[in-house]
């Protein structure tokens, strides 16, 4: 089956960065219980890239209502929302060869 690809890149301001390196390592626990692979990367200046793979394009499309029934992850969600900024988002599918 084709891997879906979901990136998200945005800035964390400086005197956030504690909170958000809390947050990242706990949702990098709750995706790997799910089975779905997810990696946070750092660029200059405070940019991160969040890349979030996952097995199949039908796992990609249920998991986002599975996972903000769980109460801990839409707080997770939720935190990075508010401290993120310059935010871009993009999805890729994997081709078949």
């Amino acid at each position: 089956m084709a891997k879906v690809l979901f990136s998200m890149t945005y800035v964390i301001d400086p005197e956030h960065l504690d909170e958000y390196r809390e947050v990242v390592s706990r949702l990098k626990g709750i995706y790997a219980e799910e089975g779905i692979e997810y990696h946070v990367f750092e660029g200059k200046n405070h940019e991160f890239t969040e890349l979030t793979i996952y097995p199949s394009k039908e796992e990609f499309d249920s998991s986002e209502d599975r996972l903000l029934e769980r109460n801990d992850y839409s707080d997770y969600i939720e935190r990075i929302n508010r401290m993120a900024r310059d935010v871009r988002y993009q999805t890729l599918h994997e081709i078949e060869l």
